[in-house]
């Protein structure tokens, strides 16, 4: 595998005639949004859906119990109950205490507070199925989950993925930079960037590293991957709390982003762990 070229805020390379995707990183393929009802399953029936979810293998756990179905996003747009955002026309999304499986397990804490970003008013939530939430297997869970969701069809998509840092790096308490720099860590969590694979050279288009206000270290990305799931524009936010890392993902059509760049530009930067 190629690493990017040190020069970031550009793209490093053309794009080769006749390349392969190159699938990279620990991190395990996004699955697809199927319409399962896990709940409805034999814990082995369950076990033998997040393996071909997954795409793996095997899984290190099986559920034992079964699980609550996760509740059904709200129908109507976020400005019908997400208080605005200091920027005009946006809304701020903080979680509850009681809004996912990770932060009801104890997994996500506020320290000092949830995870939170800004959506534009007319978006709505978008269901994140059980198999995908996480609420099978927390506490402890050994894969990605999906924590939240946001969409709107004529602009884009949000979602936020968190991972086990042992899923990225060993080493205990490990910070952003432990990873690598920004266009190293980006060939780690590609596959989730983009919903499928990661041609890092040719997709990329800029990886920088950038300390926010609340003190935490961000990598910031921008790609334009041909191959991803929801589109190939990419704005997406790497860090890690606690050990936890977080992977904000904004992604557009060219349609949607030719639309409203500016809205998912915001949407990227106001994300904060």
């Amino acid at each position: 595998m190629h690493s990017l070229a040190p020069q970031t805020g550009h793209r490093v390379a053309a794009r080769a005639h006749n390349a392969a995707p190159v699938h990279v990183g620990p991190l395990v393929a996004p699955p697809p949004m199927g319409a399962y009802a896990p709940h409805a399953m034999s814990p082995l029936d369950r076990r033998a859906a997040l393996v071909g979810l997954m795409g793996v293998g095997y899984l290190p756990w099986i559920p034992v119990s079964p699980a609550s179905a996760a509740r059904s996003p709200p129908s109507q747009p976020v400005r019908a109950y997400l208080p605005p955002a200091s920027t005009p026309g946006f809304v701020q999304y903080t979680p509850d205490e009681k809004k996912t499986p990770a932060i009801r397990a104890g997994v996500i804490k506020p320290d000092p507070s949830f995870y939170t970003f800004v959506l534009p008013e007319n978006w709505s939530e978008g269901l994140i199925l059980n198999i995908l939430s996480g609420n099978f297997c927390m506490p402890r869970c050994d894969e990605p989950w999906y924590e939240a969701l946001f969409q709107n069809q004529a602009e884009g998509k949000a979602q936020l993925i968190v991972a086990p840092l042992f899923r990225l790096i060993s080493k205990a308490g490990a910070q952003l930079s432990d990873i690598g720099p920004p266009e190293r860590a980006i060939e780690k969590v590609g596959n989730y960037v983009t919903g499928s694979s990661l041609e890092a050279e040719d997709d990329v288009i800029s990886a920088t590293s950038k300390t926010l206000p609340d003190g935490r270290t961000y990598y910031i990305y921008e790609l334009n991957a041909l191959q991803a799931k929801d589109g190939p524009h990419i704005l997406a936010s790497l860090t890690i709390k606690g050990d936890q890392a977080y992977l904000f993902v904004v992604s557009a059509s060219e349609k949607q982003w030719a639309r409203s760049q500016s809205k998912l530009q915001t949407i990227r930067d106001s994300f904060r762990a």
